[in-house]
């Protein structure tokens, strides 16, 4: 047998430093989309996202401090004085390690693991006499490996003498269990699930070191325990979330809230049920493990509005490992012996879904707010979406908390816009109103009325007649001429973004359009895009969208979710599950929910496994104070938009050279 090249042993650690606090400089900006000297600007608001909960800030066009566009739940939003919305939610977890002069805990093991070639090993033992007869030298050899965990036999090269060690510990064996594994077998199986990766990383990692990589099979047995353990310690942190929304919710709405419809017909103004059921207002989203709606994973979480914690999430199946290897066995069977095997395997079959992946959103909806009083004890009274699904439909159909109860739509601020934008460019296209010419509908322009619609709806959340009369304004202004100018609906005075206007505000006479207005949009374009703005400004659909609240929360879940579990790398739903659970886990409590799944499993919380976690959380903090920050945002975006016009200037300069059909017919 061949002496593998590595062990592993303990070695001392160095701790971590923290870097230096962001500054807390604030400027506002204003901005104009490129090309458009006149462009409506709707009262030249900027939207910049403050919280990874879904708020939303403004800074007006006179620079004055940015004003919260939210309703009046994030308004009232508990926060911590003088930190982010990331800090405010892990600190309410214990053992954040958000202060900076925290020391870490007396009871965490004071060890820690390095890499170590045995001939560096027996350079260090050169000098060491053998304790027996006192005249050899001692020598480490390896022998037998169990998975990562390597036999290491102290040796004398003079007498008999030898003492044996592995160079892992086995796990604490809490529960008295036979074969316990050894200590860095679990956490190399950890280490798969922190990068998003399965066994051929483990093996990868082997074979470049030299070591013997763990068998297949004990990989897998092993992962099926860290998946359940890492969904354990999530149920766990769910429950402890939960306690924090109520308190959230008694701080920002100590004289109650309108929240239903009573027997007699009256609102009932209270945030909490005479049952003891919180309302709370949530965000829910959809995701896939694949793109395309091919996927046999679809995954729905719901996000509390005010706090912006996690609140559940469940996971929709339609493949089972289990029985696509066992299709062709059930096919040579009679009728009897399937249905005996189906009832056999049902406890543990992985499909829980019938139907297309596009109705997985809608289901897992269903069995979300099915299931909100039961497990947590919370009725969700809102749904704040994207409206991409029938989600909503099937809520209102099935009516989870009676008929008194009914549930409230609403509208992300974000993806209402993108959807004018859709409707504009599907226009452009299947009218054929796109090209070259004046007044066309380029995408260029679709962008713009697409950002003039975002702007409109922002700077007017708390009056929904304001919004409408601005959405119209900036249509109306791209489709005035000289002829037949629509300046009415514009703001008036000398700061008004309207040209028009601000000329006869200053008394002169109204400059041209075609040197002011680059937006502008020809008759027939106007006729054609109509439409899309009167359904656009549906009064029931401006009143969804006039709380200002936004999916942000849930699209950085999806992030964190599939870079534990990527979307090119086929699993299985138990793996989707700890997946989502372990995204779920740090989105609310923060990197220490790997501690917490570590102690949940027996496995030693180092000093260096503490400051680590530590640092990750602090670093996050710092990522979320940069976003906040109105400088830094500016200046991100200045630069993107100077990439930009890089970008288009280069590709003026070299004309087309790539496209479909460019090399010719005949390839010269």
């Amino acid at each position: 047998m061949s002496t593998p090249k590595f062990a592993r042993i303990f070695p001392t650690h160095s701790s971590r430093k923290r870097k230096n606090q962001l500054s807390d400089a604030r400027t506002t900006r204003k901005e104009k989309p490129a090309g458009d000297e006149n462009a409506p600007e709707v009262g030249r608001a900027e939207t910049v996202v403050l919280r990874d909960s879904g708020d939303a800030y403004v800074s007006n066009r006179l620079g004055v401090e940015p004003r919260p566009v939210l309703g009046d739940v994030n308004r009232n939003q508990p926060q911590i004085e003088g930190i982010s919305a990331s800090a405010t939610k892990l600190r309410r977890f214990s053992g954040a390690g958000i202060d900076p002069n925290a020391q870490p805990p007396a009871e965490l093991n004071r060890r820690s693991w390095c890499f170590a070639e045995c001939s560096q090993l027996n350079s260090l033992l050169s000098d060491v006499k053998c304790p027996e007869c006192e005249a050899g030298h001692v020598t480490i050899r390896v022998g037998d490996s169990m998975g990562l965990s390597q036999e290491l036999v102290l040796c004398c090269d003079s007498c008999q003498y030898s003492r044996t060690e592995y160079s892992s510990p086995r796990e604490n064996n809490l529960n008295h269990r036979q074969n316990v594994p050894f200590e860095v077998n679990t956490e190399i199986v950890l280490y798969s699930h922190e990068i998003g990766k399965g066994y051929s990383s483990v093996d990868k990692l082997c074979t470049v070191f030299g070591m013997p990589a763990m068998n297949k099979s004990s990989y897998h047995r092993i992962d099926k325990r860290v998946n359940a353990s890492i969904v354990e310690a999530t149920d766990a942190t769910l429950n402890e979330t939960v306690e924090f929304v109520r308190e959230a919710y008694r701080e920002t709405f100590p004289q109650g809230r309108v929240n239903a419809v009573n027997d007699d017909g009256e609102e009932d103004n209270a945030w909490e049920d005479d049952d003891g059921i919180l309302w709370v207002d949530v965000a829910f989203d959809g995701t896939w493990h694949k793109r395309g709606f091919s996927s046999h994973y679809g995954v729905g979480v719901v996000v509390d509005v005010l706090t912006g914690y996690v609140l559940d999430f469940c996971v929709k199946s339609t493949y089972c490992h289990t029985c696509a290897m066992n299709k062709e066995k059930l096919e040579g069977m009679t009728a009897a012996e399937q249905l005996q095997w189906k009832q056999l395997h049902q406890p543990d079959c992985s499909i829980n879904h019938e139907g297309s992946a596009k109705s997985m959103e809608r289901d897992a909806a269903l069995e979300l707010w099915g299931r909100s009083v039961e497990r947590h004890n919370l009725r969700y009274r809102t749904m704040l979406s994207d409206g991409d699904s029938t989600a909503f439909n099937a809520l209102a159909a099935a009516q989870p908390y009676g008929p008194t109860r009914p549930i409230t739509k609403l509208e992300c601020t974000n993806h209402l816009p993108k959807r004018m934008g859709t409707a504009l460019r599907k226009a452009s296209k299947d009218g054929r109103l796109g090209g070259r010419g004046e007044g066309r509908l380029t995408k260029e322009k679709c962008q713009r009325l697409q950002n003039y619609f975002r702007s409109a709806i922002l700077n007017n959340l708390e009056d929904q007649r304001a919004m409408e009369q601005a959405i119209w304004a900036t249509f109306f202004h791209v489709t005035s001429t000289d002829e037949d100018p629509h300046h009415d609906r514009c703001p008036a005075g000398p700061a008004s973004w309207c040209f028009f206007q601000r000329a006869r505000a200053e008394g002169q006479p109204p400059p041209p359009h075609a040197g002011h207005n680059g937006t502008a949009l020809s008759r027939e374009v106007s006729h054609a895009v109509l439409p899309i703005y009167r359904r656009m400004t549906n009064p029931i659909l401006l009143k969804r969208v006039a709380h200002g609240k936004t999916q942000n929360s849930n699209e950085s879940l999806h992030n964190v979710m599939w870079g534990h579990c990527p979307k090119e790398v086929f699993v299985g739903k138990d793996r989707v599950e700890a997946a989502t659970a372990e995204a779920v886990a740090k989105f609310n409590r923060g990197n220490f929910a790997l501690a917490q799944v570590m102690d949940h499993m027996s496995l030693p919380i180092t000093e260096l496994t503490h400051s680590a976690l530590a640092n990750k959380d602090k670093v996050r903090v710092q990522k979320a104070e940069r976003a906040t920050d109105v400088a830094a945002v500016a200046a991100r975006r200045a630069r993107c938009a100077g990439r930009q016009r890089q970008l288009e200037q280069r590709e003026d300069q070299e004309g087309e050279v790539y496209g479909a059909g460019l090399m010719g017919d005949g390839g010269e």
